[in-house]
């Protein structure tokens, strides 16, 4: 089955804000399905309500194709180069409501920093997805629990697309990060049978590469 376009055909609505972020608020306050582009990471679209803005990030809640929330995603604003009420608004604000869902709201949610945004989203889930720039694919995830931070990056101890956690964890740069994900299905899923991680294995127990 081909990748289904989500509902390109209705009419666009554009914003009345001058700049992304004004658009982002209006968003915010409206509280109307949007589609954002950020087409220089990535060629498709976000779809979902805005329900946090701050001054350099938002935070997305996720509509999946099935008409029912799926996840969160933070953006940093400063990618951000299209922000749109989505075409089909109609349909998804009925699909949703057929589907008994409510725009989710995370109260005391930070979005000072990615990791102020990794933080927050660690502590109301057990796994996040780091979504890191990639030259050749936009971005690249990596999936686990958030095991802490340094100075210019923040420490993961990954889970396998088996939901096998890694023995070690790895630092990932503040620069590189292109979004921060959290709360998706799959991401819980991946987290019930993947069970308690171990305690990582410090650098020096691990077998030389």
């Amino acid at each position: 089955m081909p990748p289904i376009k989500h509902h390109r055909e209705g009419n666009v609505v554009q914003f009345r804000g001058r700049g992304t972020r004004a658009q982002l608020r209006e968003a915010l306050e409206s509280h109307v399905p949007v589609q954002i582009a950020r087409s220089q990471i990535s060629p498709g679209w976000v779809h979902g309500f805005v329900i946090g803005l701050a001054a350099e990030f938002c935070l997305i809640a996720e509509v999946s194709d099935a008409m029912h929330f799926d996840g969160f995603l933070a953006l940093a604003v400063g990618d951000i180069d299209v922000v749109e009420q989505d075409p089909g608004k109609q349909f998804v604000e009925k699909a949703l409501q057929l589907n008994g869902e409510q725009i989710p709201q995370l109260a005391d949610f930070r979005l000072d920093d990615w990791q102020a945004i990794a933080e927050s989203a660690a502590r109301i889930t057990p796994m996040i997805s780091l979504n890191m720039l990639d030259d050749e694919n936009g971005e690249v995830s990596y999936i686990g629990r958030l095991a802490g931070a340094e100075s210019d990056a923040l420490v993961l101890q990954e889970v396998d697309p088996n939901a096998t956690w890694y023995p070690d964890t790895g630092a990932y740069e503040f620069p590189g990060i292109g979004s921060i994900g959290f709360g998706t299905q799959y991401m819980l899923l991946l987290a019930k049978i993947a069970g308690m991680p171990p305690v990582p294995l410090p650098p020096e127990a691990m077998p030389a590469s």
